[in-house]
């Protein structure tokens, strides 16, 4: 009689944490083997877990490793990525921003689509004609223009480093 009862509450606690661990996200096999075995305490500890991260599809998986995998042409320039730094308070800031939001430094339109073309440029690798070249530096992200004649090096004017022509 009493191996009964033992066996019902055993049967009764793993069926209990199945069904908990399964609304969690969780492996509802391996919570009813704990539930069977340890009981009350089997089924407490299904309901204190936290629930697992639903799992997503390989598909998505690949077409977003396609993605960040894909040169920079392939992928189209998003000005909504990429920021500015202002030569006030030096923040950055959006790079289609018109007024800096830290001191309030306005930029005209011409300065504003100016940003917007060279960051363009830069993300897509080309310069404004076959005499100018952006440089880039990579260490505090200043874009310079500068003549192909010059030396392989040049000295970035924010941070003083000499970066190679690539």
């Amino acid at each position: 009689m009493i191996v009964g009862i033992l066996l019902f509450q055993a049967v009764a606690f793993a069926v209990l944490s199945g069904i908990v661990a399964s609304n969690k996200n969780l492996a509802p096999t391996k919570w009813s083997i704990l539930g069977f075995l340890f009981g009350i305490f089997g089924f407490v500890a299904a309901l204190v877990v936290k629930s697992a991260e639903p799992e997503e599809e390989p598909e998505k998986d690949q077409r977003s490793e396609r993605a960040t995998r894909q040169s920079p042409t392939a992928r189209k320039f998003n000005p909504d990525e990429h920021e500015k730094k202002c030569p006030d308070c030096a923040e950055y800031i959006k790079l289609e921003a018109r007024v800096c939001r830290y001191c309030g430094h306005e930029y005209s339109d011409e300065e504003v689509e100016n940003a917007v073309e060279k960051k363009r440029r830069q993300f897509l690798g080309r310069s404004l004609s076959n005499e100018v070249d952006e440089r880039y530096c990579h260490l505090c992200g200043e874009v310079t223009e500068e003549n192909h004649a010059q030396s392989p090096y040049w000295s970035c004017e924010d941070c003083a480093e000499e970066v190679p022509v690539s």
